[in-house]
């Protein structure tokens, strides 16, 4: 799991803008870039401004959230 802060969430285009560290399982370094969802149930939990913990995954060729939460 990476941590992150939402900077912006996008609920009718089901995405999500995140400032985030590095992630792994990707070869990605720290930035702020906007995710798809695998679910947009995923949206509702999370809002502008809060620390969250998530997966993302390459799927279908878009790099989208698998899952997120609230940091604790």
């Amino acid at each position: 799991m990476t941590e992150g802060e939402v900077r912006k969430v996008d609920k009718e285009a089901g995405k999500v803008t995140l400032r985030h560290g590095p992630i792994d399982n990707l070869g990605m370094p720290a930035m702020t870039m906007v995710f798809r969802v695998a679910d947009p149930k995923m949206l509702d939990q999370v809002k502008e401004g809060e620390r969250v913990r998530f997966s993302a995954e390459r799927l279908n060729g878009a790099i989208t959230l698998t899952r997120i939460e609230a940091a604790k």
